[in-house]
């Protein structure tokens, strides 16, 4: 990658959804010396977003920084991996209330739950254990095929990174009220985002979110990992210290930086 193209990323948005379906949302969006390019928001299959981040990354590598913005769990808790490696130990060592049950959710859905409020899905109790094999798998798949890509937490970070999100972020009070929503609700009344239904979710009054509007969420975010990008809002890379070692099993989820 050369020095005058290092200001070159794309952000691929992926709201994921189950093994069958037209319904993934996949949103891409490019940045060349800062100026924000939507290339496609649409809805598809599996199949078909396997093909778009294949031909992304095959014609944009070497020129651009690449990030995917995905909203599904990148792996399980500790203890729910025990029990599907037919390891189960100390399962019922404790009784924990339903939400901080350790085989339903992992450290970084209960600092998300704690910081901001929010809930995420559990990985391994909700449907989500099905987005979450989608996207687990299709990464999986990528990097047998010699993609250099760094799924984070668990890589170390390179110019093909995969992070995994949360839209419903923006719905938290601490969100509302930080000078991120702004930016992100500023970004989204361009014109290129007019025809995309379900931004009023988060910025308005209406009850239903669409996975295409997610999937532009997630590309956002994604377009804030490496922090090169003075109109988009960053997100913290720096992980707590208390959960170093346990996201290294389980994942983590990327928040923009509140200020």
């Amino acid at each position: 990658m050369t020095k005058e193209l290092k200001n070159q990323e794309i952000s691929i948005g992926w709201d994921v959804g189950g093994w069958s379906g037209k319904n993934h949302g996949l949103c891409i969006l490019e940045t060349f010396n800062g100026e924000l390019r939507l290339t496609m928001a649409e809805k598809l299959t599996i199949y078909a977003i396997k093909e778009e981040i294949e031909k992304i990354i095959a014609e944009k590598s070497d020129t651009h920084k690449i990030t995917l913005g995905i909203d599904a769990p990148l792996q399980f808790p500790k203890l729910f991996q025990e029990i599907i490696k037919s390891n189960p130990i100390n399962i019922f060592q404790s009784n924990p209330t339903q939400k901080e049950n350790p085989i339903a959710w992992r450290q970084t859905d209960l600092f998300i739950k704690k910081e901001f409020g929010k809930t995420p899905l559990s990985p391994s109790f909700s449907f989500l254990t099905s987005n979450a094999t989608v996207a687990i798998t299709l990464l999986g798949e990528l990097k047998s095929k010699g993609i250099d890509l760094s799924i984070l937490p668990f890589d170390k970070i390179s110019s093909i990174n995969a992070i995994e999100v949360y839209p419903g972020l923006l719905k938290s009070k601490k969100i509302k009220s930080s000078l991120a929503f702004n930016v992100y609700q500023k970004i989204l009344r361009d014109s290129q985002f007019q025809n995309i239904e379900g931004f009023e979710y988060y910025f308005g009054e209406a009850k239903v979110k669409t996975d295409v509007a997610d999937a532009v969420i997630c590309a956002l975010y994604g377009l804030g990992l490496n922090g090169h990008i003075k109109s988009i809002p960053n997100l913290e890379t720096t992980i707590p210290s208390k959960y170093l070692d346990i996201c290294k099993n389980e994942g983590w989820i990327y928040h923009p930086v509140i200020s």
